[in-house]
């Protein structure tokens, strides 16, 4: 299929020129990495004069305030229940790899997590009254409450690779069905509730459609899958762009990120940032790494003056100063990378950062380090490939390009308004 063919005009949408004000209710879990891609969605919703609100946990409800929205507190406490504990408990004796992330996803996301935040979720629901539910992928608790509630619903994305889904869904029936029939739904063993009425994607086509090259992987996507450009909500607080940037001396420069989540986990914080950095100090470059608000510059220790490490830049100011990014394969950096036309070398580590390092590789987009290979010389070779070798810029031009072709955020809020009018399914004709 023709990228051109996934522009704005393939669905026969009509712009809704008589709104009617609506309220949704967003929904997603306890990571900055899966609220902030919700944000402009929100916030062009409540422009367009719809009431919004979001339904979050007690650690995502003052940025939710700040924001300008309303905050549902889900307070499930997830933390107490005793399959959760038993789980954590299994989860600590196993290395991190790819099948335990699958394990993880299936056992938490979509059978412990949405089991406990059910009864809270529904009780929201009931007092604010939505007309629509909009989810993170991850959050499998609003399907089910707009199911029972007799609501549409809609899915943003929360991985580039389309295709990658079915992989992290592909025992999900096992676990939600059950948590169904406790509330008198009947089974959906083939997952057809999750996207049955509108899947929005941030990605290009011919990123997001690419195959994953991995067992269990879906050959198609949701037919009510729709391609937006996305908008890059990342400076929720008050940091902004250093002044030294503008400074910097006249040589590529580099920039190093393991994004919101990776940095929390003790398996791979500092060490592989340190790893990284070892031997790119000493190439001739400039040097930039952000750590996380929550880290400390000082874990790494004096740096030379090519090499500036900081707890956290707004990517969206960042990024247009930069020759390429090492990153984690996070679809959020990747996105950002793409608005810019950045080549990438990743580095995965988890979640579907395996997906996205796969297609970049693919698609010579950037060269990949696998954990099992990660040395400062390994590194250091894929970084001076990427910068030497023009291939990897024009792929990103190229990627870059299609994204930006895609319609934004009013289309967006077209779609979701249709759905909400017509508790139809909104299908994309070019994916049928």
């Amino acid at each position: 299929m023709h990228r051109a063919q996934f522009i704005k005009g393939e669905t026969g949408l009509k712009t809704n020129s008589n709104r009617q004000a609506r309220r949704f209710l967003f929904s997603c879990g306890g990571g900055y990495g899966h609220f902030h891609p919700l944000v402009p969605l929100a916030q062009a919703l409540k422009e367009a004069g719809h009431a919004v609100a979001f339904a979050v946990g007690p650690s995502l409800q003052p940025r939710v305030e700040k924001e300008g929205f309303e905050a549902l507190l889900i307070n499930s406490k997830l933390k107490d229940d005793p399959e959760y504990q038993q789980f954590k408990a299994q989860l600590a004796e196993m290395p991190t790899t790819f099948e335990s992330e699958l394990l993880v996803y299936n056992r938490l996301f979509c059978g412990i997590s949405p089991r406990v935040r059910m009864p809270h979720m529904m009780e929201v629901a009931h007092k604010w009254q939505p007309d629509m539910l909009i989810r993170d992928a991850a959050v499998y608790s609003a399907v089910i409450v707009a199911e029972r509630l007799g609501l549409p619903h809609a899915t943003v994305a929360f991985t580039s690779a389309l295709k990658g889904m079915a992989v992290f869904e592909r025992d999900a029936a096992s676990q939600l069905d059950p948590i169904r029939e406790q509330w008198g739904l009947p089974p959906d063993p083939d997952l057809a509730a999750l996207y049955r009425y509108l899947c929005l994607s941030y990605t290009p086509p011919s990123f997001g459609l690419q195959d994953v090259g991995m067992q269990g992987a879906s050959n198609h996507v949701p037919a009510t899958t729709h391609f937006v450009h996305p908008e890059f909500y990342d400076q929720s607080g008050q940091e902004g762009l250093p002044g030294w940037v503008a400074q910097l001396p006249p040589r590529p420069t580099v920039y190093v990120t393991l994004g919101t989540e990776v940095n929390n986990e003790p398996e791979f914080y500092p060490s592989v940032l340190q790893t990284i950095i070892a031997r790119l100090r000493d190439a001739p470059i400039n040097l930039i790494v952000t750590l996380g608000r929550d880290k400390d510059p000082v874990d790494f220790g004096p740096q030379p003056a090519n090499v500036h490490i900081e707890r956290y830049i707004p990517q969206s100011l960042l990024l247009k100063h930069i020759d390429l990014m090492v990153m984690h394969g996070g679809s959020n950096s990747l996105l950002a990378a793409l608005e810019v036309g950045l080549p990438l070398v990743v580095v995965p580590l988890i979640a579907d950062q395996f997906f996205n390092a796969h297609i970049t590789e693919k698609l010579q987009l950037g060269e990949v380090v696998r954990f099992e290979q990660l040395t400062p010389e390994n590194i250091r070779v894929a970084v001076d490939e990427v910068l030497a070798n023009p291939v990897y810029r024009q792929t990103a031009g190229r990627l870059q390009a299609e994204m930006q072709a895609l319609p934004g955020m009013a289309y967006a809020v077209e779609l979701v308004e249709q759905v909400a009018s017509s508790h139809e399914p909104l299908l994309n004709k070019a994916l049928e």
